[in-house]
């Protein structure tokens, strides 16, 4: 697709399904502003190379989702700079793994603030300047059927987030979508212990690694089939076709 001068926000593009999404927009000739918390080095290196290939518009901004204040800084930036955004892409989460029953409050709270409430005011600060726009939130099928006992908080920011996809799009001009894709190949998951890989990936029936491309693809494939508005997307790791 043409992503010509359209302007695209990014929340956290320093690796994985934020750093393709980054690199293939930036390839679309768009106008990309990517956020990063604590790698500030690794943003700036993509950036870098970003406009050394493909000579285009990449920004860099410092985001703490877990302060509203940080939000605000970041929509008056935009707002300033770019005046309007064409894709919000909330990609940005945390998660802590940890045997249910041993899972303290702060560690839940801390998921729940990042991934579910972090979501909900990046799209209240930022739909004003979507001009029936696109909401991408990058959820997981974690938040579906395939979430562990290891990440009860992870998988229920996950469903939170799929339901703040669904509720908002019943009041919205803006087109909102949740995508649920479940063990993608970054470079977290290939540095994780492979056993524990091979046996996530048996539990949920997963054949392969879902890559990071597909993300960007299903993106393109909901813009040009125009997916009804609300639309939860599952990607599941045997079907990279």
């Amino acid at each position: 697709m043409d992503y010509s001068n359209k302007v695209i926000l990014i929340t956290s593009g320093h690796n994985g399904i934020g750093k393709e999404l980054v690199y293939n927009f930036a390839k679309c000739k768009a106008k990309v502003i990517v956020t990063y918390h604590n790698h500030y080095q690794e943003t700036l290196d993509i950036i870098s190379d970003i406009k050394n290939k493909y000579n285009v518009c990449v920004d860099s901004f410092y985001l703490d989702l877990c302060q509203e204040d940080s939000i605000s800084k970041l929509y008056n930036y935009v707002n300033n700079k770019y005046g309007i955004i064409d894709i919000l892409i909330n990609n940005a989460a945390l998660s802590m793994d940890s045997y249910y029953l041993d899972k303290t409050k702060k560690e839940f709270m801390k998921v729940l603030e990042t991934n579910v409430v972090g979501t909900f005011l990046m799209i209240k600060y930022f739909n004003s300047l979507l001009d029936n726009g696109y909401i991408f939130n990058i959820s997981s099928t974690d938040g579906i059927d395939t979430g562990s006992v290891y990440s009860i908080d992870y998988n229920v920011s996950k469903s939170g987030i799929n339901m703040i996809t669904k509720t908002i799009a019943l009041d919205n001009s803006n087109k909102i979508y949740s995508i649920c894709p479940n063990w993608v190949d970054t470079e977290s998951t290939r540095s994780m212990d492979q056993d524990y890989l091979k046996s996530e990936l048996k539990r949920v029936g997963q054949n392969e690694l879902i890559k990071p491309q597909k993300i960007f693809d299903v993106i393109n494939e909901i813009i040009e089939n125009k997916l009804k508005t609300g639309s939860i997307i599952r990607i599941d790791g045997d079907n990279n076709e």
